[in-house]
C-alpha cells in the first residue's frame, strides 16, 4: 500500500452479494439491475470518513475464544479512551480507495486482483459458503503466496433464519480466525438492509492501518513480544521523573501526543481503579502512578476487548511501523550537507543531552557511573557502535571514579556529530527528542571556501564553526600518546606504549576572549599512511600538529620525510609545529634542515616548545592549533605572508599627495584669473 492509496478487493464464492455489498455501501442501497461483476469503484477519505463517525462499531467484530468484541462491556475506562483513538484513526486511512469487485469463475483476472490488492474482503452466506472459506479460499491464497490481511464478512445477515449455519452468532468467526492468522476479524452485515456495511469497510481499513497480528497473540490471549518491547520503550519515554510510574501529568502528556488532548482526571483514576481490580494488584500503585507492567496490561486489556487501534495510536505517535521496528525517516531524517560543511549540535541539541544527563544522574554526584549510562542507554540499541570505535569514555574527560561527566558527555557527543551526524540523528530519536524532527538538534556550518594567492591555493577563513579536528604527525616515541593524554586528564604515563589503532580524543577548551570550542585529537596510529592518503578524510582535518622529540636528535627527519611523501596534500592543511619533551636537554637535529629553519622556508611560525609537565604550554599549542583552523592563512605551508603597507609610511604619503593636489588647483586657478584679464 502506498501511503495515499488502499486497494479492497472483495471475493467469494458466486452468489454470497458480493456486488450488494459494494453497492450498498457507496448508494446505500442495492440496486436489481447491476452487472455480476462491477468495475472498479475508487472513492475519496471525504466521501466516506463523516461515516465512520456515526457508527460505534460495538457488537460488531470477534478476534478470539473469548468472544472479543467492540463492545465495551460496562468498562467506561476503556470505552473513553477508545473513543479517543476511534477518532485519531482517520488519520492514518488512505486518501484514496479502490474497491475491486470480482468473480470466483475468472480464476486468471482473481489472482492477478489478489496480487496487488492491500487487504481481502472475503464474503460467504450460508453454511456451504462458510465451509468454502477453510477448505477452498484459505487454501488457495496460501498457495499464492498471498499474506495480506483478511476481513471475514457473513452477508445475508437479514435471512439468517433460513440458512442452516452452524451457529447463529459470532461464535462462527472463532474456529476460522484461530486457524488463520490472515484473518483480522469477522463481522456480520446484510447488504439488502445496509447493516454493518460501512463497519466492514472500516474494518478492511483498520486491517492495514491498524493490524492485530503484530501486537497480538491470539491463541496465547497475550500482546506478542515485540509489541511489549515498543510500550515498554514508550513507558521508559513518558516517565519523565524516572520513578517507575506513571503520574498523572505523565500519563495526561501520553494522552496528549496520542491523541491530540489531554486525559482527565477522571480517565486516570478509571484507569488505576480497572488495573488495581485485576488478578495481578501489584502491578499497579495506586499512590505512585501506572507501572510499566499496569501500563502493558492496559495495552492487553485494549487488544482483548477488539480496540487495538489504541495501541496502534500510541504506537504510531512514538513512529513505529506495522513491523514494529521504528521508521526509518523517523530514525534517519533527510538531511543535506555539503561535502564541505561539517555538522555541529544546536543549541536545541545541547539542551536535550544536557536535560538528559541531569535527569540520569540519579545520585547527582556529576557524573554518569556504568548503571546510569546502561538505563540511559535503555530505549536504545545499547551504546553507539561509533563510540566503541572510539574507545569510549577514555575519548573524554571522566571524574576520578571513570564516570562520565557532563563536560565529557558534551564532547562525546560533539565527537559523534562531527564524525558521523547520522549516528546523532538515529540516537536522538531513541533517546526521544521531540521537537518534531531530531534535525532541528544540529546546525550544518557554512562551506569551507578556497582562496588563491599567488598561484597557491588555501581555505578561507572559519567563523562559525565550534569544533576543529586535528591529526597529530610524528615518529614512533616523539611524545604524541602524552599530548593526547595530557590534553585530557593534565597527565600522562613515562610507560611507553606503541599506537596501533587510531586514536581520539576531545574536549573543550577556552580560547582568547573566553569563547569555548570543542577539539577533536586524532592518532593516527599503524592506518597513517592509509588517512594520508585518502582525501577525503584528509579533508576533515583542520589542522595537523607535527610534532617532534627535541630530545632525540633522530625525531625531526620523519616530519620531513612523510611531508616529501605527501606534500602536494600536506601543503594544503594548515599546520603546527611543536618540539615536545622540551623539559629535557634539547638535541641538535640529525637532518639536511634544522626545525626552526624548516618552519621558515614554509613560511610558518617556528615549532613551539612544549612539555607535558609545563601546563601553560599545553594551553598555548591547542589554542595555536584552533587559530590555525580558524584562519587558515596564518598557518598554510608554502603561502606567502600578505604584505601590509606600514600605516606610518601611508601617512605622510597621502598628506603630501594631498598637498600636491591642493597646489595644483591653486596653480590653476591663478592662471585663468590672468588670462581671463
Amino acid at each position: 500500500m502506498s501511503q495515499d492509496t488502499l486497494r479492497v478487493v472483495v471475493c467469494g464464492d458466486d452468489s454470497v452479494g458480493k456486488s450488494s455489498l459494494i453497492t450498498s455501501l457507496i448508494k446505500e442501497t442495492i440496486i436489481d439491475s447491476q452487472p455480476s461483476v462491477l468495475p472498479p469503484i475508487t472513492i475519496s477519505q471525504n466521501d466516506y470518513i463523516d461515516s465512520f463517525d456515526e457508527y460505534s462499531l460495538e457488537n460488531s467484530a470477534t478476534r478470539t475464544k473469548k468472544n472479543r468484541s467492540h463492545q465495551s462491556n460496562g468498562d467506561s475506562v476503556l470505552s473513553r479512551f477508545q473513543e479517543s483513538s476511534s477518532k485519531m484513526v482517520s488519520k492514518y486511512i488512505p486518501n484514496i480507495t479502490t474497491i475491486i469487485d470480482t468473480s470466483s469463475s475468472d480464476m486468471i483476472n482473481l489472482q492477478k486482483e489478489l496480487k496487488s490488492a492491500d487487504v481481502i474482503w472475503l464474503v460467504y452466506s450460508d453454511h456451504y459458503t462458510y465451509e468454502r472459506i477453510s477448505l477452498h479460499w484459505m487454501p488457495m491464497f496460501r498457495s499464492m503466496g498471498v499474506n495480506i490481511p483478511i476481513i471475514l464478512c457473513a452477508n445475508k445477515s437479514d435471512t439468517q433464519h433460513k440458512n442452516t449455519l452452524k451457529t447463529q452468532n459470532q461464535d462462527e468467526f472463532v474456529p476460522l480466525i484461530n486457524e488463520f492468522k490472515e484473518i483480522e476479524a469477522g463481522i456480520r452485515c446484510s447488504a439488502k438492509n445496509n447493516y454493518n456495511v460501512v463497519e466492514a469497510f472500516y474494518l478492511c481499513q483498520r486491517a492495514v492501518t491498524h493490524p492485530i497480528s503484530p501486537i497480538f497473540d491470539a491463541k496465547e490471549g497475550n500482546l506478542k513480544p515485540l509489541a511489549i518491547a515498543a510500550l515498554k520503550r514508550i513507558f521508559f519515554l513518558c516517565d519523565t521523573d524516572q520513578d517507575g510510574y506513571l503520574n498523572f501529568k505523565e500519563f495526561s502528556d501520553l494522552h496528549l501526543k496520542c491523541f491530540d488532548h489531554p486525559a482527565t482526571d477522571l480517565e486516570y483514576e478509571d484507569i488505576m481503579t480497572k488495573l488495581s481490580q485485576k488478578i495481578y494488584p501489584d502491578l499497579s500503585s495506586g499512590s505512585e502512578g501506572i507501572s510499566e507492567d499496569g501500563f502493558v496490561l492496559l495495552n492487553r486489556m485494549y487488544a482483548m476487548s477488539g480496540r487495538h487501534e489504541t495501541i496502534w495510536c500510541i504506537l504510531r505517535a512514538f513512529h513505529y511501523t506495522n513491523s514494529l521496528s521504528l521508521h526509518d525517516k523517523f530514525l534517519f531524517p533527510n538531511l543535506e550537507v555539503n561535502p564541505n560543511s561539517s555538522v555541529e549540535l544546536s543549541p536545541s541539541g545541547y539542551r536535550f543531552f544536557v536535560d538528559l544527563f541531569i535527569k540520569f544522574d540519579k545520585d547527582n554526584d556529576g557524573g554518569l557511573n556504568e548503571d546510569e549510562l546502561t538505563n540511559l542507554f535503555r530505549p536504545t540499541p545499547g551504546i553507539p557502535k561509533l563510540w566503541v570505535e572510539t574507545q569510549f569514555p577514555a575519548s573524554i574527560v571522566c571524574n576520578e571514579e571513570g564516570y562520565v561527566t557532563l563536560q565529557g558527555w558534551l564532547a562525546q557527543w560533539n565527537l559523534t556529530t562531527f564524525l558521523s551526524y547520522k549516528t546523532t540523528l538515529e540516537y536522538l530519536a531513541y533517546l526521544g527528542f521531540d521537537e518534531g524532527t531530531s534535525v532541528k538538534a544540529l546546525k550544518i556550518t557554512k562551506p569551507r571556501k578556497t582562496r588563491n594567492r599567488k598561484g597557491k591555493f588555501y581555505r578561507g577563513n572559519v567563523n562559525d564553526r565550534n569544533v576543529f579536528n586535528c591529526f597529530i604527525l610524528g615518529a614512533p616515541q616523539s611524545g604524541k600518546s602524552s599530548l593526547l593524554e595530557s590534553f585530557l586528564h593534565d597527565s600522562y604515563s613515562e610507560m611507553y606504549s606503541p599506537t596501533i589503532q587510531p586514536r581520539l580524543v576531545v574536549k573543550d577548551i577556552e580560547l582568547r576572549g573566553g569563547k569555548q570550542c570543542y577539539l577533536i585529537l586524532e592518532e593516527l596510529g599503524e592506518l597513517e599512511t592509509a588517512i594520508l592518503e585518502n582525501k577525503q578524510r584528509l579533508n576533515q582535518c583542520d589542522v595537523i600538529c607535527y610534532t617532534y622529540d627535541s630530545s632525540d636528535p633522530d625525531s625531526f627527519q620523519y616530519i620531513v620525510d612523510i611531508r616529501n611523501k605527501y606534500a602536494e596534500s600536506l601543503d594544503e592543511v594548515p599546520s603546527v609545529f611543536a618540539a615536545l619533551k622540551a623539559d629535557l636537554d634539547k638535541q641538535q637535529q640529525r637532518c639536511d634542515v634544522q626545525p626552526e629553519n624548516y618552519t621558515r622556508q614554509l613560511n610558518l611560525s617556528s615549532p613551539l616548545h612544549i612539555s607535558s609537565s609545563w601546563t601553560s604550554s599545553l594551553h598555548e599549542l591547542f589554542i595555536q592549533l584552533v587559530d590555525a583552523a580558524k584562519n587558515p592563512a596564518s598557518a598554510t605551508p608554502g603561502l606567502e605572508k600578505e604584505q601590509k603597507v606600514d600605516q606610518e609610511q601611508i601617512i605622510p604619503i597621502v598628506m603630501a599627495g594631498g598637498a600636491v593636489a591642493v597646489m595644483a588647483m591653486v596653480s590653476i586657478w591663478m592662471f585663468n584669473s590672468m588670462h581671463r584679464k
